[in-house]
């Protein structure tokens, strides 16, 4: 009797586990994922002087401005960036255009370090502008979006 109750409960026990492992290999299968046939389009490794210019917001704030400096291009050009008057106020550089020259394909940098300034484009639309001043703590991190 015991031998009979132990092979029914043994044979039970392996068709369960077949039972089981049969729907665990369908349940892979059904849930996977189908495969990416379109990759998002890469950002360019070089922008234009062209698309650094114009109105640049963040977080509501009023836009900053980039301009054209002079009417160069490639290393010779040079833009200028204006604060809005709220940023102008938290930096302390009221009335003040700070020159750039395009650094690599993506990133603008100030000609003098007073204060460090990079503007880097992550896209068309998106850029980081970035800022140091010479004191510990006078740090600027803003990401920004085209305001136009």
């Amino acid at each position: 009797m015991m031998k009979s109750l132990r092979s029914a409960t043994l044979g039970s026990a392996a068709l369960a586990l077949c039972t089981l492992t049969g729907a665990l290999a369908v349940v892979p299968a059904m849930a996977a994922p189908a495969p990416a046939t379109a990759q998002p389009p890469e950002a360019p490794s070089s922008y234009a002087i062209s698309d650094f210019a114009g109105p640049w917001s963040s977080l509501g704030i009023e836009p900053l401005t980039i301009t054209a400096q002079n009417k160069e291009t490639g290393a010779a050009a040079r833009l200028g960036l204006k604060l809005s008057p709220p940023l102008e106020k938290v930096t302390g550089l009221a009335g003040r255009t700070i020159v750039l020259k395009q650094e690599n394909g993506t990133t603008l940098t100030s000609l003098d370090d007073n204060p460090q300034t990079t503007f880097t484009l992550v896209s068309q639309n998106s850029a980081v502008l970035k800022m140091k001043g010479k004191k510990p703590g006078q740090v600027l991190n803003l990401p920004l979006s085209r305001a136009d």
